[in-house]
C-alpha cells in the first residue's frame, strides 16, 4: 500500500514538473516573441529619420536619444544642444528621438527664420501642454494655447504691457528693490563685513513681489519671515523634485499623457492660486479702482462681449494671469542670479558695471531714465541671456505636412520641431569664444555683425515673449540696485552647478555668493 502511494506521488511530481516546464517553455516563447516584436517595432520607429535621409545620432532602443535625461544625468536642453553641435556645420537640420517619437532640430539660421517667421502659419503652435484638456491654466494660457485662439488672446493682452503702462510699474520695482536691499542688509556678516547669500532665492523673492502685483493684483511681501504662503507656493512650482520634474517633462514632451497622469502647471497649488486670483478680481470690481495692470485688463475682457471660440471666464481668465506669474518671475530671477554669478567670476567686468550703475544713478537719481541709460549693465544682462537663456528651447509643431525649402524632406504633420538656444548661443561661428563672458559682444558696434536668428533669449516671430520688456526692466532695476551698494564675489565653499534635472537652465543648489557692502548708498 505504501509502495503504491509512493509511486503515485512520484508520478504526480513528474506530471507537475512536466507541466511547469511546459508552461515555462511556452511563457518563455511568448516573452521572446513579445521582446522580438518590440525590438523590431523599436528598430523600425528609430529608423524614421534614416529612411528619410536625415542625419540623426545613434539611439537607445527604449529611450531614443533621451536616456541621460530620463536618468537625470543631462538636462533636455543640453542633450539637444549636443546633438545640434555633433551634427556638423553644414547640416541645416538633424533628426532625433524622445523615446520613439521622432523630432527635428533646426539649426540653420535661415531655416529657423523661415519656420518661426516666414512660414509661421505652418508652425503656429507649441508642443507644450498642447493636449492637456483637463489643465485649463496650463493649456489655455498665452504661452501654450493654439492658434487662432492664441492670436485673439494676444491681441487683447498685449495692450497691458505698453510703454506707458510699464512706466507706471517702475516705482513698484524700485520700492521692491529697496526692500531687497533691506533684506540683504539684515543678514549677518562675518568679521570682514561679508554676507553669504543665496542669490537665486533672493532674486526670486524680488521678482515674485513684482509679478504677483502685476498678475494677481496683490502685495506679497516675500522678504518677510516666515515667507508668505503665496511666495512658498510659488517657489514650489520650480523646486527640482522628482515629481515636479517628471510632471514638467510630460507637459513639454508628451502632452497627450497630461490628462491621464493628471499633470498641472500649477500643481497642487492650483486651487490656492485660483482663490487668490478671484478674490483680487472681485475686490477690484467692488472698489472700482484701476491700477492699469493685468488684472484691470482681464476684468475688462471678462465684462466685454465674448467671441464664440474663446471666452474670458473661469479658468480661461485665470490662465492668463498664472502664466505671467509662472514664467515672469522665474525667468527674471534666474537672469539676475546668473548675472551676479558671472560678475563675481569676472571682477573687472563687475567693476565696470558698477561704475556704469553709480554714474547713471548719480546723474539721474533712482529713476527709470537712470536704469535705461546703464548701457554697459544692459550689455552684461544680454551676455548672461546668451550663456544662460532661462527658457533654452523654442518648440513648434508642424500643423500640416511641410516641405523644407531647398530640400526633399517633408516634415510630417504633428512632428515636434525644436530650436535649442544653447546650440546657437554657444556656436563659435556666430559667437567667438562662446564660453567667455564678454558683454562687449553687445556693444553698439559689435551688435551690427550679429547674425540674425542666432541670439533669441525671448524667442522670435509672432510668438516671441510678450513679457520681454517687463522681464528686462525688473532684472535691470534689481541688479542695478544691488550693484550700487554691494561688491560681489564667489563663495569658495559652495560650487554652482547647472541642474541636470531641470527643463529650464537652473542651478542645482541655488547660486551662493558673497556680498560686501560698498558705499555710497543710493537706495534712498
Amino acid at each position: 500500500m505504501h509502495r503504491r502511494i509512493e509511486l503515485f506521488e512520484i508520478r504526480l511530481y513528474q506530471v507537475m514538473t512536466a507541466a511547469i516546464l511546459s508552461w515555462l517553455s511556452n511563457s518563455l516563447s511568448v516573452v521572446l516573441i513579445v521582446v522580438g516584436i518590440f525590438y523590431a517595432y523599436a528598430k523600425y520607429k528609430l529608423n524614421y529619420w534614416k529612411r528619410r535621409g536625415v542625419p540623426s545620432p545613434p539611439t537607445h532602443f527604449i529611450f531614443g536619444n533621451f536616456k541621460d535625461a530620463v536618468f537625470f544625468k543631462t538636462s533636455p536642453p543640453q542633450i539637444m544642444a549636443k546633438i545640434q553641435e555633433q551634427a556638423g556645420e553644414d547640416t541645416p537640420f538633424v533628426g532625433f528621438h524622445i523615446f520613439h517619437r521622432p523630432c527635428l532640430i533646426v539649426k540653420d539660421p535661415d531655416l529657423i527664420k523661415t519656420i518661426l517667421i516666414k512660414d509661421f502659419e505652418a508652425f503656429p503652435n507649441r508642443h507644450f501642454a498642447k493636449h492637456a484638456k483637463r489643465d485649463i491654466p496650463g493649456s489655455q494660457n498665452l504661452f501654450s494655447m493654439n492658434n487662432p485662439k492664441w492670436k485673439y488672446v494676444r491681441s487683447k493682452i498685449t495692450p497691458t504691457l505698453t510703454s506707458v503702462k510699464l512706466k507706471k510699474m517702475v516705482p513698484l520695482m524700485i520700492e521692491t528693490a529697496r526692500e531687497m536691499l533691506k533684506y540683504i542688509d539684515s543678514h549677518p556678516a562675518d568679521s570682514h563685513s561679508r554676507k553669504a547669500m543665496k542669490m537665486r532665492d533672493t532674486s526670486s523673492k524680488y521678482t515674485t513681489d513684482i509679478i504677483s502685483s502685476l498678475a494677481f493684483g496683490i502685495q506679497t511681501n516675500s522678504f518677510l519671515h516666515p515667507e508668505p504662503e503665496f511666495r512658498t507656493r510659488g517657489r514650489k512650482l520650480f523646486d527640482i523634485t522628482l515629481r515636479r520634474t517628471l510632471s514638467l517633462f510630460v507637459m513639454f514632451f508628451f502632452s497627450e499623457l497630461c490628462d491621464m497622469l493628471r499633470t498641472s502647471m500649477l500643481d497642487e497649488s492650483e486651487q490656492f492660486f485660483r482663490d487668490i486670483f478671484w478674490a483680487s478680481v472681485h475686490a477690484r470690481e467692488e472698489s472700482g479702482k484701476h491700477r492699469g495692470d493685468l488684472i484691470d485688463s482681464l476684468i475688462q475682457l471678462k465684462n466685454a462681449e465674448q467671441v464664440s471660440d474663446f471666452e474670458f471666464s473661469g479658468d480661461h481668465l485665470l490662465a492668463q494671469s498664472a502664466i505671467f506669474f509662472v514664467a515672469g518671475h522665474e525667468t527674471s530671477s534666474l537672469t539676475m542670479s546668473f548675472t551676479l554669478f558671472e560678475l563675481a567670476k569676472n571682477p573687472e567686468i563687475q567693476k565696470r558695471a558698477r561704475q556704469d550703475v553709480r554714474y547713471q544713478l548719480k546723474k539721474h537719481g533712482v529713476t527709470q531714465e537712470a536704469f535705461q541709460e546703464m548701457k554697459y549693465l544692459n550689455q552684461v544682462i544680454s551676455e548672461t541671456l546668451r550663456m544662460y537663456p532661462p527658457a533654452p528651447i523654442i518648440d513648434r509643431v508642424a500643423e500640416r505636412d511641410y516641405k523644407i525649402p531647398g530640400s526633399d524632406l517633408v516634415i510630417e504633420k504633428g512632428t515636434p520641431v525644436y530650436v535649442p538656444l544653447l546650440g546657437l548661443h554657444y556656436n563659435p561661428k556666430y559667437h567667438p569664444e562662446p564660453w567667455k563672458f564678454d558683454p562687449d559682444r553687445f556693444s553698439d558696434e559689435r551688435k551690427k555683425s550679429l547674425v540674425p536668428m542666432t541670439y533669441m533669449p525671448f524667442g522670435e516671430g509672432p510668438r516671441y515673449c510678450v513679457g520681454q520688456r517687463i522681464g528686462q526692466l525688473q532684472s535691470l532695476i534689481g541688479l542695478g540696485m544691488i550693484l550700487s551698494e554691494y561688491e560681489i564675489s564667489l563663495n569658495p565653499d559652495i560650487d554652482t552647478v547647472v541642474s541636470p534635472k531641470s527643463i529650464f537652465l537652473a542651478p542645482s543648489n541655488d547660486i551662493n555668493l558673497i556680498l560686501k557692502k560698498d558705499t555710497p548708498n543710493v537706495s534712498n
